[in-house]
């Protein structure tokens, strides 16, 4: 487990007994299933969460209340960060898109080790950075980018942290809900542009999977000038 802690972004540079101490500090490991949230957006930043297995992704909701995914969290990434500053809110919601087991720590405790130890503030602040530059670039995606583009960059991101099928086919498996939230579009969309490009030959839709049947177009699509 400390091999693991060692390697997540939060804790980046830290000695060995600095990695000993976070661990000791952590809450026991928890289970959690697809579809469940590790905290909501606007919801008091009381947590911080790291992820050992499975994936989440960040979420905002926009004023017109479309779900715009900022980032798609593996195993590895911390989230919650927000939860250092004593008083501050959750700027994103963190949902579990697939069964993961996650490492969690209060706010007030790992607020003290970052007093001792400066490099968890300076890791702090760079994800928080980085954080901020997806939020830039998920709205810029937003405004000047067509849904096909969006929705075929979903897709190309997917299938990478995804296995491939016994066959080695490159296979999707998210519910069209999840795409039209990474996309930011409507279920409907998602499931018309899903039933051109089958038509096309592009991708092939098996009993709920998707099956990128020719990679080439899907990115020819993603990087298309509007």
């Amino acid at each position: 487990m400390l091999e693991k802690i060692a390697h997540v972004d939060l804790f980046d540079g830290l000695s060995q007994r600095a990695l000993h101490e976070v661990l000791l500090s952590a809450s026991p490991v928890q289970r959690f299933a697809a579809e469940q949230y590790l905290f909501w957006q606007g919801a008091p930043a009381t947590a911080i969460f790291v992820l050992l297995t499975g994936q989440a992704h960040l979420i905002v909701l926009d004023r017109a209340g479309h779900e715009l995914v900022v980032r798609v969290i593996e195993p590895g990434y911390a989230l919650g960060i927000t939860a250092l500053i004593p008083g501050e809110r959750y700027s994103t919601s963190a949902l579990i898109v697939q069964e993961s087991h996650v490492l969690g720590w209060s706010g007030d405790v790992l607020r003290e080790l970052a007093n001792r130890y400066p490099r968890l503030w300076e890791n702090a602040l760079r994800l928080a950075i980085e954080r901020y530059a997806d939020l830039q670039q998920a709205y810029q995606r937003l405004a000047f980018e067509r849904v096909d583009q969006r929705l075929a960059k979903a897709l190309l991101s997917l299938v990478r942290s995804q296995p491939r099928a016994e066959d080695g086919a490159f296979v999707v498996r998210e519910p069209r809900k999840r795409l039209a939230a990474l996309a930011v579009t409507t279920i409907y969309t998602v499931s018309r542009l899903l039933n051109e490009w089958e038509q096309k030959g592009i991708i092939a839709l098996r009993s709920g999977d998707i099956v990128l049947t020719d990679l080439g177009a899907l990115d020819r699509i993603a990087s298309e000038r509007s």
